[in-house]
């Protein structure tokens, strides 16, 4: 895709769909575990933006998604470092989408390609940058002055549980709505813009 398809208004209207539906997916479908812990599908909708649209389509629906989110949930203040990892999602869906494995990844053949970009991606945000992203907000915004080491240590815990099981269900959505939806109706839009 050319840069400055990027923010065609097609392309703009299915960012704004996909933003849609990943706070929706985050934060009304959600389940709250615990304080820091939260088990829902938002990088789904990420995750099909950098596929679809590309890594900067990728990136600002996450970004979007976060802020918007983060507003309509109620929470005082939005902490930018958490931001970071769904971003990646978005970048690292649409780089190997275009430029590791330059393919619509549609084809019964590539299945192992959804799957290998979902789960780098959500290791890469769950595991790593969630860790530490969500240790940095207990510390700075929530106020907890436990040990630096000792809070990653159980955030890394709490996730480690919980994370892959969300992982792979993200990977199975993905790859059964980039199948159904891509080739009938996105590829139309995508080739238009």
């Amino acid at each position: 895709m050319k840069r400055n398809h990027v923010f065609s208004v097609r392309n703009l209207v299915m960012m704004a769909a996909l933003t849609a539906m990943s706070i929706i997916l985050s934060r009304y479908l959600g389940i709250q575990v615990s304080e820091n812990l939260r088990i829902s599908f938002e990088s789904v909708p990420i995750i099909l933006a950098g596929m679809w649209l590309g890594p900067i389509s990728g990136m600002v629906v996450a970004f979007l998604a976060d802020i918007i989110g983060t507003i309509l949930s109620g929470y005082g203040a939005w902490f930018a470092p958490i931001t970071v990892g769904p971003m990646l999602v978005g970048l690292i869906s649409g780089l190997s989408t275009r430029y590791v494995f330059r393919s619509d990844l549609t084809a019964v053949k590539d299945t192992w390609k959804v799957f290998a970009t979902v789960i780098v991606a959500g290791i890469i945000n769950s595991l790593l940058v969630g860790s530490l992203t969500t240790t940095l907000y207990q510390m700075i915004v929530v106020g907890r002055e436990d040990a630096f080491g000792v809070l990653l240590t159980a955030n890394f815990l709490q996730r480690i549980a919980t994370k892959p099981f969300v992982i792979a269900v993200d990977a199975v959505l993905v790859f059964l709505v980039n199948k159904a939806v891509y080739k009938p109706v996105i590829r139309q839009i995508v080739s238009r813009a």
